[in-house]
């Protein structure tokens, strides 16, 4: 991971660490494969608990990075992280469900903690408006946070899409789409990349046309709370894959849904889809809403061909103390602490086995290639 120099947004001038791009090689191809490992999250919410639980009243900032430490060594492991921010940066009044807009500092929690990208298009991107759109784009802009999903303009639509990330010898196109915005339309000449297969299919076409090495898209769809796939999500999957997707990673239903690696041979091309990742940090409790996913795969390239090496899983659930009079909010690798008995009151002891035992039955039960890595 480089140091790199970052200018802040005010209160917040920084040198912040992150993980950036190699440039591309003009040199041969190695004989010897080569790899990449990439981690996603899922859905990244600020309901007004936890931007209340954020304020430092020392500092008189918002800080984040308590909320990371747990799971911070596992993000900032990989060589690139990707996770969905499901919330804009339209600045104050803060607010959580139905319009949210939280604090910038938020970004610096995400930096901080090793997040490289974020997909900014998901059903809750104009919740305020043009500031919304724009404001956050700003403030991902300044801080040098990657994003995906949503644009000033059309100019800067064709500009910025897809994302292409020079990394480790890869060369990977990033896509970001989500289902609708919640019935509020793009604001102004803002671009939200919607789920539109006409749109897909010249976003696809670029990214054959740049020459990449694998194309992931990132994608919020599926029905909230609902843990299997639905039909849309199938066929919406299976026109990505004819039409030159390698990899297919889902939010949005605030649960886990199940996860798919096709290896391929005989003719058949490889194809890899998460459904669901669930969510990554949020204030929802009930069952199968306090935690999620967190996937890894490795990808490895040898004479010019690249393939998935490896793909695996970590459940990820949020412990949510009240301490000092707030709740607090801590993103834990689950299975690290099933038979915790420091950290955990018995109460939370109990959600989070309860969280383990249904995520295991289900994802034992469905997945394909992928397996839990504790």
């Amino acid at each position: 991971m480089e140091i790199t120099a970052i200018l802040s947004v005010a209160l917040l001038l920084a040198l912040l660490p992150y993980k950036t791009s190699e440039s591309a090689s003009n040199s041969p191809l190695p004989s010897t494969p080569h790899e990449i490992t990439l981690v996603f999250t899922g859905d990244i919410m600020q309901h007004m608990p936890q931007v209340d639980a954020a304020w430092n009243n020392d500092l008189g900032l918002y800080i984040y990075d308590s909320c990371f430490k747990y799971i911070n060594p596992w993000l900032s492991g990989a060589d690139l992280t990707i996770s969905n921010l499901e919330t804009t940066l339209a600045g104050k009044p803060y607010s959580g469900y139905p319009a949210f807009s939280s604090p910038d500092e938020l970004v610096n929690g995400l930096l901080h903690a090793g997040i490289d990208i974020v997909g900014t298009a998901n059903n809750h991107c104009c919740d305020r408006g043009i500031t919304g759109i724009e404001r956050t784009i700003s403030i991902l802009d300044s801080l040098g946070m990657m994003y995906m999903g949503t644009y000033r303009d059309e100019a800067s639509y064709h500009k910025s899409n897809p994302l292409i990330v020079n990394s480790h010898g890869f060369r990977l196109a990033f896509l970001n789409y989500t289902y609708g915005t919640n019935g509020i339309p793009a604001p102004g000449n803002a671009i939200v990349s919607l789920i539109e297969k006409e749109r897909m299919l010249a976003d696809l076409q670029v990214c054959r046309d740049s020459v990449t090495d694998m194309t992931i898209v990132f994608i919020h769809w599926g029905v909230e709370y609902q843990r299997e796939p639905n039909d849309f999500q199938k066929d919406i999957a299976q026109y990505l894959f004819e039409n030159g997707a390698g990899m297919i990673i889902g939010s949005h239903p605030h649960v886990i849904q199940p996860m798919e690696w096709h290896k391929g041979g005989k003719g058949e091309k490889e194809q890899l889809v998460v459904w669901s990742l669930g969510n990554f940090v949020s204030n929802q409790r009930k069952q199968y809403t306090d935690g999620g996913a967190m996937f890894s795969v490795t990808l490895q390239k040898q004479s010019g061909r690249t393939s998935i090496k490896s793909a695996d899983y970590r459940l990820t659930w949020v412990y949510n103390p009240t301490e000092n009079n707030r709740l607090q909010y801590y993103i834990l690798p689950a299975a690290r602490f099933e038979e915790d008995t420091t950290l955990l009151d018995i109460q939370s002891r109990i959600s989070l086995k309860q969280f383990l035992s249904d995520s295991r039955e289900l994802l034992n039960a469905n997945n394909k290639n992928i397996d839990e890595l504790k």
